[in-house]
């Protein structure tokens, strides 16, 4: 039950990586990567002041607020060979747990070695066998190529095109991605 999981995030774990909540000793590594201009070439905005200055994510900016317990999932991706964190992954805006989102990004110095979509088919197997989420939305800018590839290697369905709709804050042709609990337990291997 998703509500099981709302103070307490687990920790994931994959043959290459560990999948876990971040903490100011990432910080570090955070900075080596996450202001890079190039992780937002298709993100639909530009780094924020806390992901250039990574250490300001783990500064409560309003302390006094007693915060409600959240459903999403924010985690970081760490590379288990040298405790690394080399990304990011999150499931995010649950609603009604029924429905959420998911997005990704990863040091550019780790593209193209099959992190992400090793670190998403683990997100999406604790989802769908841990929770009562029965549909994950993800969205990919058409130019982003390997997001879109990510995304269909892991069972989404692309379910259209928007054509020159607003992502985050600029305006671009993006593909809808869905994957229900149904089409993940059809996936061959999974069960």
């Amino acid at each position: 039950m998703l509500k099981d999981y709302e103070i307490d995030k687990p920790i994931l774990e994959t043959d290459r990586l560990i999948i876990r909540v971040l903490n100011e000793n990432d910080t570090d590594d955070l900075k080596e990567w996450l202001g890079r201009d190039e992780i937002y070439t298709y993100w639909g905005r530009k780094a924020s002041k806390g992901e250039k200055n990574p250490e300001l994510l783990f500064i409560d900016p309003r302390p006094w607020v007693k915060r409600k317990p959240s459903p999403d999932f924010d985690w970081g991706i760490v590379l288990k060979e040298t405790n690394k964190v080399v990304g990011m992954i999150a499931v995010f805006d649950i609603q009604n747990s029924r429905m959420g989102d998911i997005a990704y990004r990863v040091n550019p110095e780790y593209w193209n070695m099959g992190i992400t979509t090793e670190a998403l088919k683990e997100v999406l197997r604790f989802v769908f066998e841990n929770t009562e989420i029965d549909r994950l939305n993800g969205r990919a800018d058409v130019r982003n190529i390997a997001s879109n590839r990510v995304m269909e290697k892991c069972g989404f369905v692309k379910e259209g095109t928007v054509r020159q709709g607003k992502m985050v804050s600029v305006y671009c042709d993006y593909n809808i991605y869905g994957l229900l609990r149904e089409d993940y337990m059809s996936i061959p291997g999974i069960i």
